[in-house]
């Protein structure tokens, strides 16, 4: 039988997937020799050799995926529809930030989707629940075999204790098969309660025999099926010791009350270093216990702290001479030390509510709510020691100074000054305090997947005044993102007054509509457009430019041409369009995760900074040709979805415009709404990140700005102060006003 089974295994040639193989021969130049019997060489009837084409080696993307290097730990929870609302999501907020992936996995029926926001659902169209842990092994081996070192599969009863997992596979080398879990009645299998532990080997094992465990699927418990075909696939029993570690994991009583029972759970002497917590139905147990192991763990920390700094004191005369001295706090990093004078860390002076002199353009300023809110909270916690210390016979009266600083190196340091009355003699006393909020440890924060092929749609919004900045915009941005087929899209938000022509020739964008209609013709085959909407302003604005409101309502009335999942970009005339700005949009502007708000570089006067005849087209990023705006908001990046989201939430105080006609009551709200753009509203009412920083590669040329008619007294003084500093560097005006001052006399 053997040997006519090993007949039918013998290879077969595939001819389609060989290499290409190329022959190549020449014939050497022989002469005709005169003798018959001189030998001679036959190349023409040689069999010839084959010449391989070499291959282009392609090394990977990623230095990890050519070394092999995976990630440790995959957690795939076994779950139903129903619980995706409840269970799930406590499991997803308790583990999620903690272990490398984590996914859900479902039966639900095909064209169904499951109603609710929880990130890395999969769902099996088959509904045999006797079959999904075979469904979820087919999954992991399609998608996540070579990822991974270790796979956690655990059903949705248990709580994990995330962080004990994770210190948990970090002591199990790689180089074993891995089974591991609390065995039930029959020792050779694991429970699937408790969850089970499986090395990538193992697997892998499991991938090459999937079939057999389908077939062999007689039993009505999962813990018996799933267990007998890893013990089929790898030959290897479950176990809950391995490599000198131990599987803990804790069963709950079936009528476990957390109040009343949670004493005698703490007489168990491994609760604490259990990995998971089982049968768990109520949802709200999973945060008590992710609550109390937190706290647990928290204690546990500062006891290590407290012992550490005592071991650092009392073995600090083993130093060097020189180095006696310990930092404060005892174990803290201890500063930057200035090489030069510029290196020198500045304090910020403060009382309790204004910081003087924060910045070297900036005075005085009132203090925000979240630092108004930090400096409140270390002053009532300084005081309440502070009485304490003194048996309550001190009463704290008033702030005298306050310093901070940040070092980045450290954390922030504060310096208090503060005035306490003696309650039995009345007499002020004054005393200085030193605090210290150390930098907790780094973290790399994940970030959702984006790439560099998303559409952007701009907008651009046009109004009578700068009709021919347009015009040249829209040449350049043919040059630049049409010609060259960049996936881009152009509205023109065309603002019309009260009594302007809006049709024919005598509409006052015509010649703007005729040069849109052309470049969406004359692009047509590579799918890229330049489309107008047409807003009728129900009262006659001046400050077009700089109104917030209006900058609003026009989103509120654009956004309606997109879908949800749109890019939008709002452009601006004068501004350079170029690829690593446009790419630099997609990459920090993440779909329900981050918008992204660049501050341009802004060139200065060319009057003032030119001193020649010269026509300069191109901006240098240079402090005397420009300066980085900050105050400047018209470029924003956001995706729709968001932008509804954030609207709805704010709808109460600030209404939505559906129609032409609403913008007047948005405009009226401009005299006292302290909202200044739309990325200062997605700041104050939405939760969604927002990403703020300079950005070369978005360089904006000199033009006036209107202050005149604005209605809102903070957007003037904005607005003037933003006038005045793109005029050009004060030693540049000053120079200007002294050669004025000398040509007058």
């Amino acid at each position: 039988m053997g040997l006519s089974l090993s007949l039918f295994l013998v290879p077969v040639n595939d001819f389609e997937n060989e290499e290409k193989v190329e022959y190549s021969f020449q014939l050497p130049n022989v002469h005709e020799a005169s003798d018959e019997y001189e030998p001679k060489v036959n190349i023409a009837n040689k069999p010839l050799q084959a010449r391989k084409i070499p291959k282009m080696f392609v090394r990977p993307r990623y230095y990890s995926t050519e070394l092999g290097i995976r990630e440790k730990l995959f957690v795939g929870i076994i779950t139903s529809r129903m619980y995706l609302h409840s269970r799930d999501i406590a499991i997803n907020k308790t583990i999620a930030h903690l272990v490398d992936k984590v996914r859900y996995f479902i039966s639900i029926p095909e064209g169904v989707k499951p109603n609710v926001s929880l990130p890395g659902i999969v769902g099996f169209t088959d509904t045999r629940s006797i079959l999904k842990p075979f469904h979820v092994m087919k999954y992991i081996t399609d998608n996540y075999l070579e990822d991974y070192d270790y796979y956690f599969l655990i059903k949705d009863v248990s709580y994990i204790n995330a962080r004990k997992l994770i210190n948990f596979v970090s002591k199990i080398s790689v180089s074993q098969d891995v089974h591991m879990g609390v065995p039930i009645d029959i020792q050779t299998y694991c429970s699937l309660d408790s969850g089970i532990l499986l090395s990538n080997s193992i697997i892998q094992e499991i991938k090459t025999n999937l079939d057999w465990c389908v077939q062999n699927t007689y039993s009505d418990i999962d813990d018996i099926n799933f267990g007998r075909c890893i013990v089929h696939s790898s030959s290897l029993s479950c176990t809950n010791q391995m490599q000198g570690q131990t599987f803990l994991s804790t069963k709950l009583n079936s009528t476990f009350n957390f109040k009343q029972d949670l004493s005698k759970l703490l007489l168990q002497e491994n609760f604490l270093n259990s990995l998971t917590i089982y049968p768990i139905y109520d949802h709200l147990n999973f945060y008590r216990f992710h609550m109390y192991i937190t706290v647990m763990r928290s204690i546990d920390g500062q006891q290590k702290i407290f012992d550490l700094r005592n071991a650092i004191l009392q073995t600090k005369h083993l130093a060097p001479v020189h180095e006696h001295n310990i930092s404060w706090p005892i174990g803290n990093r201890p500063g930057n030390k200035p090489l030069t004078r510029f290196d020198v860390l500045h304090w910020t002076y403060f009382n309790e509510t204004h910081t003087f002199f924060e910045t070297d353009f900036l005075n005085i300023r009132k203090l925000k709510a979240d630092a108004k809110f930090d400096i409140d909270h270390i002053i009532n916690t300084i005081t309440s020691k502070i009485i304490m210390e003194y048996n309550q016979r001190l009463v704290f009266q008033k702030l005298i100074n306050g310093y901070k600083r940040f070092d980045a190196s450290r954390g922030m340091d504060y310096i208090f000054d503060l005035s306490f009355i003696e309650v039995t003699t009345g007499k002020e006393l004054y005393k200085r305090v030193e605090v210290c909020k150390p930098l907790g440890k780094v973290e790399v924060l994940s970030v959702p997947y984006v790439t560099e092929n998303t559409r952007i749609n701009m907008i651009l919004v046009v109004n009578i005044n700068n009709k021919e900045d347009v015009l040249t915009f829209m040449k350049y941005y043919e040059e630049n993102c049409m010609q060259k087929k960049y996936k881009t899209f152009l509205l023109l938000v065309l603002l019309y007054n009260v009594e302007s022509p809006s049709k024919g020739q005598v509409d006052i964008f015509y010649s703007i509509k005729k040069y849109a209609l052309m470049l969406s013709e004359k692009y047509k085959k590579d799918q890229s457009k330049v489309t107008w909407h047409s807003i009728r302003l129900p009262i006659i604005i001046n400050a077009i430019e700089i109104d917030p409101m209006l900058k609003i309502a026009i989103t509120d009335l654009c956004i309606k041409k997109f879908s949800p999942e749109s890019l939008i970009l709002f452009v601006e005339t004068g501004m350079d369009l170029k690829l690593d700005y446009l790419n630099r949009v997609r990459m920090n502007t993440i779909n329900q995760y981050q918008i992204f708000s660049p501050i341009p570089f802004v060139a200065y006067h060319p009057d003032i900074i030119y001193t020649d005849d010269n026509k300069h087209i191109e901006v240098d990023i240079n402090h005397n040709y420009g300066r980085y705006d900050e105050y400047n908001y018209n470029n924003i990046a956001f995706y729709v979805k968001d932008y509804i989201a954030m609207r709805k939430a704010v709808e109460t105080s600030i209404s939505l415009a559906r129609s032409d006609k609403d913008i007047a009551t948005l405009l009226e709200l401009s005299k006292h709404n302290p909202i200044t753009s739309i990325f200062d509203m997605f700041v104050s009412f939405s939760d969604i990140h927002t990403l703020r920083a300079v950005e070369p590669a978005l360089k904006i040329k000199y033009k006036d700005i209107r202050c005149i008619s604005t209605l809102n007294n903070d957007t003037y003084t904005m607005c003037v102060k933003q006038k005045n500093i793109h005029l050009g560097q004060r030693s540049q005006l000053a120079k200007l006003i002294l050669d004025y001052k000398n040509y007058r006399n």
